[in-house]
């Protein structure tokens, strides 16, 4: 009797986790909805986000579950039925401290993807009673806290009870590249309207969430203009088009679209984005495994004698001349997508006959000016190809934003001789060399805060042959907070041999031994102090 009252005792002492809260995950996401339902840049960290250590790295939402998958291992097999076990007491008594044990071992994880579809599974086995405690259950954890893993999990069980009543909540949660996946899978096991519900996720998504909610939704039956959604925006996502480029050419029907006569521009400008994709190939299946690639790129050609206009039109012409070119030597893997010898020939010769009769150069040069990044990229592309001097424009660039990082790389790689000491100067002028250097510290120097860490890393850089010039840049990277920053300057020093080292880098190096806080480069430091090569 004794040891029973004291179990009870310790058993009603257990600490009880409360797993409700009025700061929800599905509040702040409602609360962040634009006039067009999509999610505002400000719901991009979610409320649980861990602050990102001098060390870390923040992974793209939804690119960690993407990556991990499930999980085959003594350790998520035993999670796995310790859950079970938690939601077996859970559905048929309410027990509030399995609840909390429940809670307490899907937030403690950094991730549950790798133990979900087996505790689903094991769910669906077992077929517990969905009412009236496993429901709730579920809809607490997927719309009234405030942690991630317990959105996931409260979703994915919402999905296996196959309750309908709550679809337009888990929508709005879906919006997230965090939650997409384990929205769509509950989509599916509920929704009398999957195409509509996924269709308008896809519609909202831009990342992970998109490429994995186009997937999914391709599987399905779809009705015509979902289908020429596909081929005109579905393969579009921020993560690489190539990942979606021949899932939406071959369930969008694209060759269909491209045999007509005429097509519109819009049709013609997606068309040549997803050949773009499909050429560069990638993550997923290219232009090797098209079954209609000769139909496909052999008609965009002849619709780019009308529809040609702009310079990344220009580039795409460009990548697939070359791509035919080298095709030529040898058709025997791409003889089974329709090439021929006489069709690839005919093809590279109204390539030609079009890039011919454009003006490129002052569309190159136009887009090189361009704010648009995108426009830009196309502009530096298409200028190399057609041998434009770009430096006046890098330049002047730089000047008008001298932390723009990417900008400082195209200055660096077009300088001429006769520009380094102006640059040098620039450069020394121009960016916070004393804000930088405030002491080593090991970061990887991720975030925006480093962006003029980073524009001084494409300077240091850049000294490596000049020796002697730039030693304020130099000494300003060895006290920098970015690991990366002071191991570029270990190796322009390497580089530029003692004889060109100042009595202050002398100094400086033999400070930085003692304080430095990577082991890697700290014994980098004492092989460059002691002449050896750096490992």
């Amino acid at each position: 009797m004794l040891t029973w009252i004291k179990n009870l005792i310790k058993n009603n002492n257990t600490e009880i986790l409360d797993w409700k809260t009025d700061s929800s995950i599905y509040k702040f996401l409602k609360e962040n909805l634009d006039e067009d339902g999509k999610l505002k840049d400000s719901a991009n960290d979610l409320p649980d986000e861990k602050a990102i250590d001098e060390n870390g790295v923040r992974f793209a939402p939804g690119l960690f579950d993407s990556i991990l998958g499930p999980q085959e291992n003594k350790e998520s097999k035993g999670k796995t039925n310790d859950l079970t076990k938690l939601i077996i007491r859970i559905a048929e008594y309410g027990d509030v401290k399995s609840k909390s044990k429940f809670f307490q071992t899907i937030t403690e994880s950094d991730s549950v993807i790798g133990i979900i579809d087996d505790f689903l599974e094991n769910v669906m086995k077992i077929s517990p009673p969905v009412y009236p405690y496993l429901i709730e259950f579920a809809k607490d954890l997927a719309f009234e806290t405030s942690d991630r893993n317990a959105v996931k999990v409260g979703i994915a069980i919402l999905g296996v009870c196959g309750e309908k009543n709550y679809i337009d909540k888990v929508k709005v949660i879906g919006l997230h590249d965090e939650f997409t996946l384990f929205s769509i899978v509950a989509i599916l096991n509920t929704s009398d309207n999957k195409v509509d519900d996924l269709w308008e996720i896809a519609k909202k998504v831009d990342g992970w969430g998109k490429i994995h909610t186009v997937e999914r939704l391709t599987k399905l039956e779809l009705p015509i203009n979902i289908k020429e959604w596909l081929i005109t925006d579905g393969y579009k996502n921020s993560i690489m088009y190539e990942y979606l480029a021949y899932t939406c050419a071959i369930h969008g029907n694209l060759q269909d679209k491209i045999i007509a006569d005429t097509i519109s521009n819009e049709i013609f400008k997606s068309s040549g984005e997803i050949i773009k994709a499909l050429i560069t190939g990638g993550p997923a299946e290219d232009i090797s495994h098209y079954e209609n690639a000769s139909i496909l790129i052999s008609n965009y050609i002849r619709h780019a004698q009308t529809h040609v206009a702009d310079i990344l039109d220009f580039n795409i012409l460009h990548q697939i001349k070359d791509f035919l070119t080298e095709l030529q030597t040898d058709i025997s893997n791409y003889a089974k997508n329709g090439w021929t010898e006489d069709l690839i020939s005919n093809c590279i010769i109204d390539i030609v006959f079009i890039l011919d009769k454009n003006n490129w150069t002052k569309l190159a040069i136009a887009a090189l000016k361009s704010d648009d990044n995108l426009i830009y990229w196309n502009g530096k592309k298409a200028a190399k190809i057609l041998h434009i001097d770009i430096w006046d424009i890098v330049w002047s660039k730089l000047k008008n934003n001298p932390t723009d990082s990417w900008m400082w790389y195209d200055v660096v790689n077009e300088a001429k001789a006769n520009n380094v000491d102006e640059v040098i100067q620039f450069a020394i002028n121009a960016l916070p060399l004393k804000e930088i250097a405030t002491g080593p510290r090991d970061s990887l120097g991720m975030g925006p805060e480093f962006i003029k860490h980073q524009c001084l890393d494409y300077v240091v850089t850049f000294l490596e042959t000049y020796p002697g010039k730039g030693e304020p840049i130099l000494l300003a990277a060895l006290l920098s907070p970015m690991t990366r920053n002071r191991n570029m300057a270990l190796k322009v020093l390497q580089k530029w041999g003692k004889v060109n080292w100042s009595e202050m880098i002398f100094t400086k190096l033999q400070q930085l031994s003692r304080i430095e806080p990577n082991k890697s480069t700290s014994m980098n430091i004492s092989r460059l102090i002691k002449g050896e090569e750096l490992s």
